[in-house]
């Protein structure tokens, strides 16, 4: 039934010169940090970007010249490796922030944002302000990706910040491409989880339900991706396996692609991940206007 209030007229007062998605974004941020959970999810991605800098101060105050013995230790090993605190190192820290502090968080926060609105027919009461399903769509979606790169790529970056100011000189040479391969994996993996477990949600409108059938297509993933893979005889079928995919899109981007045989290539895994994104966005689209009656 479509939404009708008697006594309304239309706004006649100063009109505020924001776009039409950021009271959407606004208003979504604070009821994220309103949520115990998200808060604190969001609180330990900071905590850890903080304590690895503080750890690093510690270090470099005791033992100054620490990167030098962590380089003697690795050639020391007999095994021809060079430690070195450098992208590699990067790429461990991008994983201790992406599955620990990413996933749960932007399940936590994004499993309830349309559903919620679904089950209380709250589309049309949006829709009676100067907002289109694109500009909800996109409030919604960004403040839940404001909260996923608060949590992860703001600690990592003021790591590589940290980092390069106290490093010898030389140093940027080895860390150039990090912020680049930081900000390019995570906020595609950003985007891809965001506008999936938002159009996931409004098939179930449950956050239990949802959060299943996140653990199933996780969980399952690798099991299809091993029987297409070997169907077909094409290991880029592997880029179903979504811990797979993860790894692949930030090994790429991070600039140690991973070439092993078997694995799926990092084009293939980018183009995966763009085009779950581009069919989750039209699928909430499209739902959102026929739940709102609008168009």
């Amino acid at each position: 039934m479509a939404f009708r209030a008697p006594d309304y007229s239309r706004f006649a007062g100063p009109r505020s010169r924001a776009p039409a998605w950021w009271p959407i974004w606004r208003m979504t941020f604070r009821r994220g940090w309103n949520s115990v959970w998200v808060k604190r999810f969001t609180l330990l991605g900071l905590a850890i970007g903080l304590g690895t800098t503080v750890l690093l101060y510690g270090v470099q105050q005791v033992l100054p010249e620490w990167r030098e013995l962590l380089e003697a230790a690795g050639e020391g090993s007999g095994q021809g490796e060079v430690l070195r605190f450098d992208a590699g190192a990067y790429l461990v820290l991008l994983r201790l922030f992406l599955y620990p502090v990413l996933l749960p968080l932007a399940v936590l926060l994004g499993y309830d944002l349309i559903a919620g609105d679904l089950r209380s027919n709250a589309l049309e009461s949006y829709f009676c302000r100067p907002v289109t399903p694109w500009t909800y769509v996109l409030g919604r979606t960004g403040a839940l990706l404001s909260y996923l790169m608060l949590a992860t790529l703001a600690p990592l970056l003021w790591i590589w910040i940290f980092d390069l100011s106290t490093a010898p000189e030389g140093h940027f040479e080895t860390i150039r491409r990090v912020p680049f391969g930081l900000s390019a994996s995570l906020l595609l993996t950003g985007v891809t989880l965001s506008l999936l477990i938002q159009a996931l949600t409004t098939l179930t409108r449950s956050g239990t339900w949802t959060a299943l059938a996140l653990a199933g297509l996780f969980l399952g993933s690798e099991f299809f991706a091993n029987m297409f893979a070997s169907i077909n005889q094409e290991p880029d079928f592997r880029i179903l396996a979504f811990f797979e995919n993860l790894d692949a899109v930030a090994n790429g981007f991070m600039g140690f692609p991973d070439e092993t045989a078997g694995r799926p290539g990092f084009e293939a895994c980018v183009a995966f991940q763009a085009g779950v994104s581009l069919l989750s966005l039209a699928y909430l689209l499209r739902r959102v206007k026929r739940s709102a009656l609008v168009g």
